[in-house]
């Protein structure tokens, strides 16, 4: 596992007499030690799946079948199962895992391993990040390295009467970070319609990207394709403003091998060709979309004294990096880009939460939007609003105003880029099952007491839902209790690693 990864939230350990109080009834029914187990091996999941059924294996050779689990045995006759959400306001232990899981990803493509050729790194490769563009004058700390600085020290006075600069110098944790100097004079509806196609957006620039390489190179774009592909995993990250950007990894391979095959591409495609045709395909790709100023959208019922212009594309914003990545030495390191690729997987699009989910009532708005500062309530209603348009009502605004109107995954890759989710899981999962808590190797056995073999015996398996959560409150606790020690394993082990 990783050295570099970032530890999940703390969560403040329960009161033990509390604890003791709420787990009486467990202790008093004999089932507290099988129930800590089962907590301890999901790692204190925050809200577990509970499962109630059996596995039953048959032997090939006679057909005789044998039960070899049974859920009815275990307490209120269910399993956990770990809820695997990447949320850490969700839940910081399987937000944790996800953050791995993302880390094995993006390092394999950029070092080799995992079944992954080392060879691998000699790939030309870049690492970029693209933003919005501005909608409008927000607070910020404007930093840049070194010492903050005010904020915005502009004079005069907005059409609203409102002072169109700050002359503060905010905190890092200062909670106006982000929020507009003016929200009426803010762009909300452009902005949640550029959050919409930003997806859309990333697709069009690797195509113009691939067409730059065939004209620099003298070649028709389709045999670009056929000789060299662009690999990449980018993760998306909400900004305090309310905006997405992405920070990804780009790849030059050969595309004439197939997939599960990674071949250096040929000669003439550099990292320094990677670069120019990127920043060319960034300066001019666009999305074509609906204006969502045909439309009057005030803010707080404030009209705007000026109309604005029409947005009928979505474009990348000013703010573009792209830096090219090394694999010994450098600041650009794969595990140095695999922790800040992992750190933002996690992040939700509040800190506090309240958009962790989507919102599918009128009523679950109004409490929501109670819970949410002032911008970020305004880009919520923008977003229902649009969704009552009719060029709008295709694009579902109105699923997606819990992402300010992003509708993408917070992580994609292309299908060539490293190894998958699933195989991390999937490796995880045969791990547990050869391997003792401790960590010592064993054989796991069939229900007939044989090494187990796939041509041996078939697994049967039947699962029913019962619900999702702890039975018990006192269960919770324990939860609570089994996450922050599994915590402080990890940093144990990773403080024994930095300074072994």
């Amino acid at each position: 596992m990783p050295s570099g990864r970032f530890p999940a939230k703390k969560r403040a350990l329960p009161v033990v007499p509390d604890l003791l109080t709420a787990a009486a009834d467990r202790i008093a029914d004999g089932t507290f030690s099988t129930l800590w187990d089962q907590i301890r091996r999901v790692n204190g999941c925050a809200h577990p799946i509970r499962l109630a059924g059996t596995i039953d294996q048959a032997d090939t050779a006679t057909g005789e079948i044998r039960r070899t689990f049974d859920s009815a045995a275990l307490p209120d006759g269910t399993i956990l199962v770990p809820c695997g959400n990447r949320r850490a306001t969700v839940c910081p232990s399987c937000s944790y895992l996800y953050a791995g899981d993302a880390w094995q990803i993006v390092h394999a493509g950029l070092a080799g391993g995992l079944e992954i050729p080392d060879t691998i790194a000699q790939h030309p490769g870049l690492f970029v990040t693209v933003t919005a563009p501005s909608f409008g004058p927000v607070h910020s700390r404007r930093a840049n390295h070194g010492p903050a600085q005010v904020c915005r020290p502009y004079p005069g006075r907005c059409p609203h009467g409102r002072p169109r600069g700050c002359h503060l110098v905010h905190p890092d944790d200062d909670p106006r970070i982000g929020a507009p100097i003016c929200l009426d004079c803010y762009d909300l509806a452009g902005l949640v319609v550029w959050n919409r196609h930003a997806a859309r957006l990333w697709k069009r620039t690797i195509d113009l990207t691939y067409r730059r390489l065939a004209f620099l190179t003298d070649r028709t774009e389709r045999k670009t394709r056929r000789q060299v592909r662009i690999s990449y995993i980018k993760v998306a990250e909400m900004q305090a403003r309310g905006a997405v950007h992405f920070h990804a990894v780009l790849r030059l391979d050969d595309a004439t091998t197939h997939r599960g095959y990674w071949a250096p591409p040929p000669a003439w495609a550099t990292a320094e060709l990677l670069a120019a045709c990127w920043r060319w395909a960034v300066r001019r790709a666009e999305q074509p979309c609906p204006d969502p100023h045909r439309y009057t959208l005030p803010t707080r019922l404030v009209p705007t004294p000026t109309p604005r212009p029409p947005m009928l594309a979505a474009r990348w914003g000013d703010q573009a990096d792209t830096r090219p990545l090394t694999v010994d030495g450098g600041d650009l390191t794969p595990a140095t880009v695999g922790n800040y690729l992992a750190k933002y997987v996690t992040k939700s699009v509040t800190t506090s939460g309240a958009l962790d989910s989507r919102i599918r009532t009128p009523d679950d708005l109004t409490t929501r939007l109670l819970l949410l500062p002032d911008h970020h309530a305004e880009l919520v209603r923008a977003s229902w609003r649009l969704a009552l348009r009719a060029d709008f009502a295709d694009l579902g605004m109105d699923r997606w105003a819990h992402q300010f109107g992003f509708n993408g995954h917070w992580i994609t890759k292309s299908r060539t880029y490293s190894t998958t989710f699933a195989a991390c899981r999937e490796r995880r999962r045969t791990w547990a099952r050869t391997h003792t808590r401790t960590g010592e190797e064993r054989t796991p056995l069939d229900a007939w007491g044989r090494p187990e073999d796939d041509d041996q015996v078939i697994t049967l398996a039947a699962w029913r839902y019962q619900a999702s959560g702890y039975a018990r409150t006192g269960d919770r606790m324990l939860a609570d209790m089994a996450a922050d020690q599994a915590r402080s394993r990890r940093e144990a082990t990773r403080t024994g690693r930095q300074t072994a």
